[in-house]
């Protein structure tokens, strides 16, 4: 991954051919993406970098994204189970903490990187018209994961599964990427912001949304049923995996 230095596309390290397409592919080469790259830029000392760790698995921070199974895992933890609630994850230490199941170890920034390297697009996305629009969002669908050790054993669920509405199990387990929104000033990215990465009230600031969402507009309706989750402060592993039918292209891209 290369860092572009400015918005005009100037390259701040040498690129081949083939670096060039792979960013062509996943719109981060002449599209508003790479103001995503200036802003990661201008707020970490040492800007995102993808690791080739060879088979089609790229390192990024602490994410390990699989191009060939088009998935991505990040590690975090449990860090909250009582209402209120509005997200399932934030960035560790994001200003949304306080309505969220789990944090992970990475930015807004890394964590949309990811989604565009396993090959979704925000430009198939259609945001929520405002916080709480009972208007099912629409995008690429994903597939998320919550993995975790129990003496030993490996426990994996799917996240609607430790949600409960009005104290009835939420049954859709459709998830989208709308990838959030870059403000005007094309420097801010909502998601960074608030430190957002995946919702269900329908919040514009989120990278994945739940599709119907999950108690829009019903404060305190939606609560953890904590049979399902371990213990608070427990590492778990969240696997965020593109169900968007492959193309030929995409596929030819990855080997």
């Amino acid at each position: 991954m290369v860092i572009m230095d400015n918005a005009s596309g100037q390259q701040s390290g040498r690129k081949t051919v083939n670096e060039r397409r792979r960013l062509q592919r996943y719109g981060l080469w002449g599209t508003g993406m790479v103001l995503l790259l200036v802003f990661a830029a201008k707020c970490y000392s040492q800007a995102p970098g993808v690791v080739d760790l060879g088979d089609g698995k790229y390192r990024l921070g602490a994410i390990v994204i699989d191009q060939v199974a088009r998935r991505f895992t990040v590690p975090g933890s449990v860090i909250r189970t009582e209402q209120p609630l509005e997200y399932l994850v934030v960035k560790k230490g994001g200003a949304k903490a306080y309505e969220a199941v789990l944090d992970a170890d990475t930015t807004a920034i890394e964590f949309n990187l990811a989604c565009i390297l396993i090959g979704l697009d925000s430009d198939n996305a259609v945001l929520p018209r405002h916080h709480f629009d009972e208007v099912p969002v629409i995008g690429d669908p994903v597939k998320v994961t919550i993995t975790w050790d129990r003496d030993g054993q490996e426990v994996q669920i799917r996240p609607e599964e430790i949600f409960l509405l009005e104290g009835k199990p939420v049954e859709s387990r459709d998830w989208t990427y709308t990838g959030s929104v870059m403000l005007p000033d094309n420097v801010r990215y909502l998601a960074e912001e608030a430190g957002t990465l995946i919702g269900f009230v329908h919040d514009r600031d989120s990278i994945i949304e739940h599709k119907q969402g999950i108690g829009l507009g019903q404060f305190g309706s939606v609560t953890v049923d904590t049979s399902k989750l371990p213990p608070l402060g427990t590492g778990v592993v969240i696997s965020v995996t593109n169900l968007k039918p492959a193309t030929a292209e995409s596929t030819q891209e990855t080997n």
